[in-house]
């Protein structure tokens, strides 16, 4: 295991100072981990790569089914909003509800994140399910799509905001040797959340209403996070804080590029799942075609984001999120272009889910491996706000575009818009690897051979 890989076991002057060595057993890696934790507190670390590690992983897998679940399913309500509840809605004003919940989800991180650092992560997870639940609850008897967007997107984004705080911070620290994995067996939930959320909602908005399907969905919220989050426990606790905000991570230019890249990768990465039940239409679809089409995104998604993690703890976090975002505007620009029919559209959503969300598995990989164990979910946070921007600021531009250039008849300059963001990504997380590259010490190689390093 490389540096890189226990920086979040040790200080941060340490790991560039000890680059090149590895950890020489699970108790060393605690006893770094713990040195500013008063004695008392000791007692209760537990040592990374160990089986209870897997117990609040696997909570939070299932807590990510209903917070990305909602985002990664609202392709459905989108669908049903623009072609049957609200047609003469503009693309523009109904893209506000979806790009809510996701930008507020992450840009509230700023906040929250440093609250589950300071006053637990329980308590900072149970304040999420209640206002996730209270939001399904009043847009169920919401009349026009301004009240949608309080309740459907306001509320539930800073409910959402809440749960995923400590969720982002938990598979990292219980990992190190298998920290990908870990991290992309959570985020997997995400996906696995967004298959079982697109058939239900699709099938109960068919067969009892939109109002009885939100209803519903708010219930099943409640009932199972609230007990997932029993299960959300901490490998190292927290030491006391002078102050609510990680301000120190903003003077590192790594911190930067990381919330550089994740506001780009988000600013062009929902265009699909927002329009991809429209394109079927377009193409002679049904509503149920649409439906069908988020199901093999989000199974594409489930195998991917597993799968990513596997091959970033061999190859490199970086190395796999540059490959993965370049083979991303490889397949999305000529596939959904050019489709002409709705089998092209399931190979486009089966390969764009495989490959395009891996990033959702690295970075808070990559996040781990830079900043201290104690401060995760305040760094995260922090970078999250700007990925939330580029949600806010993406999804309400393609629906501009949508409107005003595609003329709401085809997706060409919406496609160019997604695609473009996701490249300019991959150069970002590129300068990133060889900015890490370059503060490791003692290393005279050539940049050729340090860019084969993994990183």
């Amino acid at each position: 295991m490389s540096a890189a890989d226990s920086a979040s076991l040790e200080p941060e002057h340490s790991v560039t100072k000890h680059a090149s060595e590895k950890l020489t057993s699970v108790s060393s890696a605690s006893i770094d981990a713990s040195q500013d934790i008063p004695n008392e507190q000791k007692k209760v670390i537990r040592p990374a790569d160990g089986l209870f590690g897997w117990i609040p992983t696997l909570a939070v897998m299932v807590n990510y089914m209903f917070i990305f679940g909602a985002s990664n399913s609202y392709g459905v309500f989108s669908t049903y909003y623009l072609n049957e509840k609200f047609v003469g809605t503009s693309a523009t004003t109904l893209s506000w509800i979806g790009t809510l919940i996701t930008s507020l989800m992450l840009g509230c991180n700023i906040a929250t994140g440093a609250l589950a650092d300071k006053f637990g992560y329980r308590l900072t997870a149970y304040i999420g399910t209640v206002l996730c639940t209270a939001a399904y609850i009043l847009a169920s008897f919401a009349k026009e799509v301004w009240q949608l967007i309080l309740s459907q997107g306001v509320l539930f984004g800073i409910g959402a905001s809440f749960l995923i705080a400590p969720s982002l911070s938990i598979p990292p620290q219980w990992f190190s040797k298998y920290r990908g994995l870990a991290s992309g067996v959570a985020v997997a939930g995400s996906s696995f959340g967004g298959l079982w959320f697109t058939a239900a909602t699709q099938a109960m908005i068919d067969n009892l209403g939109s109002p009885w399907a939100l209803r519903i969905l708010g219930i099943l919220t409640f009932a199972i996070t609230s007990l997932m989050n029993l299960l959300y426990f901490r490998r190292v606790p927290a030491r006391p804080r002078k102050s609510l905000f990680e301000l120190s991570a903003a003077k590192r230019l790594v911190f930067w590029l990381i919330s550089l890249e994740a506001c780009a990768i988000y600013t062009g990465y929902w265009a699909l799942t927002f329009y991809i039940g429209t394109t079927a239409r377009q193409l002679g679809g049904t509503m149920q075609d649409g439906s069908n089409l988020l199901l093999v995104l989000n199974a594409g998604s489930a195998i991917g984001r597993i799968l990513a993690g596997m091959i970033a703890d061999k190859f490199g976090n970086m190395n796999t999120l540059f490959l993965s975002l370049i083979l991303t505007v490889v397949i999305e620009m000529p596939l959904w272009m050019k489709a002409q029919s709705i089998g092209l559209l399931y190979a486009l959503c089966a390969l764009y889910g495989m490959i395009s969300p891996t990033f959702i598995s690295i970075n808070p990989v990559i996040v781990s491996t830079q900043f201290d164990t104690n401060v995760l979910a305040s760094v995260m946070g922090m970078t999250n706000l700007f990925a939330g921007l580029g949600v806010l600021a993406g999804n309400l531009s393609q629906g501009a575009i949508f409107d005003k250039y595609d003329h709401r008849e085809q997706f060409t300059n919406t496609i160019v818009f997604s695609a473009m963001f996701m490249l300019f990504a991959a150069i970002v997380v590129f300068v990133m690897r060889i900015h890490v590259l370059n503060k490791q010490e003692n290393d005279n190689s050539s940049l050729v051979r340090r860019l084969l390093t993994k990183i």
